[in-house]
């Protein structure tokens, strides 16, 4: 007997009182599964994210978007697409079941890109960069004639993809295969996603942006160590008969070990601050001993240093 129930009740009074705690047990069963099922499904978000972080490159985690979320969320089709100018190209889907048809849809997709245009829901999207969850037969004309057809949606989630604050794709997500209805949670799990992948290929961009960089500024070291060597051997040839430039040994022998030192790297085309990590000192007191050497050997310039240099060294022989 319920504790609430009292020996003279009558049988519909404690019937009402069980009914009425199976009810409430029953509510409280029900929203300890959506806890559960709303937490699962974030985490299934974070890890799909980092899966897709490892890949590398911007182009490889736009190819692998549509995997990632498919395997980690209760969408049975998800269809990443690009936007530019003006228009939404598909670019990658995943199918949970008939994968072969699902990629003959992608070719039709790809034939005819869809433009982004009022009254279309998704071009709505791409402006407020947010996320919907769509009805196609109460929609209307407001969704895609080509998603419609090509895909038979009835009903499907689409969210922004962003980078850098600007709108650069779509995802459509559906559950039709499973007959699913769609609901908040699945619209929360496309924004949670759409956000995580926002992340990922942002560091990916920049990644890639300062390998570029980093890869243009070693060919220009290159190059210019290449030309400054050219241009000291230039130096030394054209100055080699000059009277007033012949220094003398004398001269060299003037110079400290440190300022040979700094010489010898000058003439194998070191810059100043080269100069300072190999000897392990200031770049001011690099420019120092080349102020020292120049004066000393009546130099007028690095190069014209370094060609006094290299006569003095041959009259030594």
């Amino acid at each position: 007997m319920n504790a609430r129930e009292g020996p003279d009740e009558p049988p519909d009074v404690r019937t009402l009182g069980r009914v009425r705690d199976e009810l409430l047990q029953l509510e409280r069963e029900i929203v300890e599964l959506q806890y559960v099922r709303r937490a699962d499904a974030f985490e299934r978000v974070r890890d799909a994210v980092r899966r897709l972080g490892e890949v590398g490159s911007p182009a490889g985690i736009l190819d692998r978007a549509a995997d990632e979320l498919g395997a980690g969320s209760q969408f049975d089709r998800v269809l990443i697409g690009e936007v530019a100018d003006g228009r939404l190209h598909a670019r990658a889907i995943w199918a949970r079941e008939d994968r072969g048809g699902a990629q003959a849809n992608l070719a039709q997709l790809q034939r005819a890109p869809i433009r982004l245009e009022y009254p279309l829901i998704e071009d709505e999207v791409v402006r407020r960069q947010g996320a919907e969850i769509v009805t196609a037969a109460s929609a209307g004309t407001r969704t895609p004639a080509r998603l419609r057809d090509v895909l038979g949606w009835e009903a499907y989630v689409v969210v922004a993809l962003t980078s850098g604050g600007t709108t650069i794709g779509l995802l459509h997500a559906d559950a039709a295969s499973s007959q699913r209805a769609l609901d908040e949670l699945d619209r929360e799990v496309a924004a949670r996603y759409s956000e995580g992948l926002a992340g990922v290929f942002e560091r990916a961009v920049l990644r890639e942006t300062l390998q570029r960089h980093r890869d243009e500024l070693q060919s220009a070291i290159r190059w210019m160590s290449a030309r400054l060597s050219r241009l000291t051997a230039d130096a030394a040839f054209d100055g080699a008969g000059a009277a007033t430039g012949s220094p003398t040994v004398g001269a060299v022998d003037a110079l400290t070990a440190r300022e040979l030192d700094v010489l010898r790297l000058m003439a194998r085309g070191k810059t100043n601050g080269a100069i300072a990590s190999v000897l392990v000192v200031g770049e001011g007191t690099v420019k120092y001993h080349v102020k020292n050497i120049l004066r000393k050997l009546g130099a007028t310039s690095r190069a014209d240093a370094v060609a006094r240099y290299v006569r003095a060294n041959e009259a030594q022989r």
